[in-house]
């Protein structure tokens, strides 16, 4: 049911705050009954307590409703996005329904919602809908994975922090969302009831043995999420790195699952193209968690983290791992292959070119193959060399 491009690392743990923050749209119909036809988009008109928003829908200008809803679980708003003025007289502004849920108490919700909030933010073409759970894990019960336990995931499992009413509670969040996906025909469901409902099964095994899975599930194209464990040998900000690197494989909206099917080519058999997806979400990860933290070392911080790496493991190679996936990716922007606009931005990944133009194969992407670890550290800044950047 998930594609291979919902990758699975370790990951890490604190305890337990059971908090759910949601963003929800409002339906544009809904809106018409507000009264006369709006004439300006971004007019805002309030009428028994409820506000609406004059937006585009075709040729059409109309009221759009912005309610905000307090429920049991918390707060429940639109995830509004800011209009094109060019653009809004030709379609109407889809807004992404965002859910966001953090069992522990290192990560809010209402944090874990915002983290959300600013990945779906840089995209350019988002899902429209997308969820964000997290739950700590204790330490591995032994050394070795358990696929038996995780009906063949290659998972180990860990001791539990959630109590049963708490692993319930996480499980049916999950369950709530996915299962509800199938009668909406604008998430691009193609999956049944059954299969919907399979997958979160696979979910509800890995919160209950407290699996250590940070994943990108897609149970439908327009409909992605991140599931993540955190455990106690993971910072917080190695926990936000990780989710901003699993929210980019949920952005993207082409990775080899998707991409399998129109190229008619087995998934498998494109696993020599995994570099740059992982390169590109790595990346974007400590891109996003810097940005976050009001920070613009990204670039300082992954070259130093690889060269460091390649101390210890001097061959390593561009497929082994994200560290020097990751810098390669620096060494493409400098050389222009690529920017860091589009790879932020995820156009790379908005239909399968990308496959093709990365491919290892290609006279571009051999030389960043064979050029990758060429990385200097002079006068405390650390840099692809001239040679490699030039050659």
């Amino acid at each position: 049911m998930y594609g291979q491009d919902m990758k699975l690392r370790l990951i890490g743990v604190l305890t337990i705050l059971v908090l759910s923050v949601s963003a929800t749209a409002v339906p544009v119909s809904a809106a018409v009954k507000a009264g006369a036809k709006c004439k300006v988009v971004g007019q805002i008109k309030v009428k028994k307590n409820k506000e609406f928003t004059c937006t585009a829908k075709g040729k059409k200008l109309v009221w759009r409703k912005e309610a905000k809803v307090v429920t049991a679980s918390g707060v429940k708003d639109n995830a509004s996005e800011k209009e094109n003025s060019s653009d809004s007289a030709q379609k109407p502004v889809v807004i992404p329904t965002i859910e966001a849920k953090s069992f522990a108490s290192g990560i809010t919700s209402n944090e874990l919602l915002a983290w959300t909030k600013a990945a779906i933010a840089e995209m350019k073409n988002p899902p429209t809908s997308f969820l964000s759970l997290i739950w700590p894990i204790g330490v591995a019960l032994d050394d070795e994975p358990d696929p038996g336990v995780f009906g063949g995931d290659p998972f180990a499992e860990h001791s539990d922090i959630l109590s049963a009413s708490e692993i319930k509670d996480a499980s049916n969040y999950f369950r709530t969302w996915q299962t509800s996906l199938v009668a909406n025909a604008a998430n691009g469901c193609k999956q049944s009831a059954a299969d919907l409902s399979e997958g979160a099964d696979r979910v509800e095994r890995w919160i209950k043995g407290a699996a250590n899975v940070a994943t990108a599930p897609d149970p439908c194209f327009n409909a992605r999420a991140v599931t993540m464990a955190w455990t106690a040998e993971q910072s917080k900000y190695n926990a936000k790195t990780t989710f901003f690197h699993e929210a980019y494989h949920g952005l993207s909206n082409y990775l080899l699952a998707q991409c399998s099917p129109i190229l008619k080519i087995d998934e498998d058999k494109m696993n020599y193209m995994r570099w740059f997806a992982e390169g590109t979400a790595d990346y974007f990860g400590h891109y996003m968690a810097a940005k976050n933290e009001g920070r613009t070392d990204h670039k300082q911080r992954l070259l130093a983290r690889f060269h460091t790496s390649l101390i210890t493991e001097p061959n390593m190679k561009l497929d082994s791992n994200t560290y020097p996936q990751a810098a390669a990716m620096i060494l493409m922007m400098e050389r222009g292959l690529i920017t860091e606009e589009k790879l932020v931005n995820g156009s790379y990944f908005n239909d399968c070119k990308w496959i093709n133009t990365f491919d290892p194969a290609n006279q571009n992407m051999k030389y960043i193959f064979n050029n990758f670890s060429k990385i200097k550290f002079s006068g405390g800044v650390y840099s692809y060399t001239d040679s490699a950047i030039n050659g």
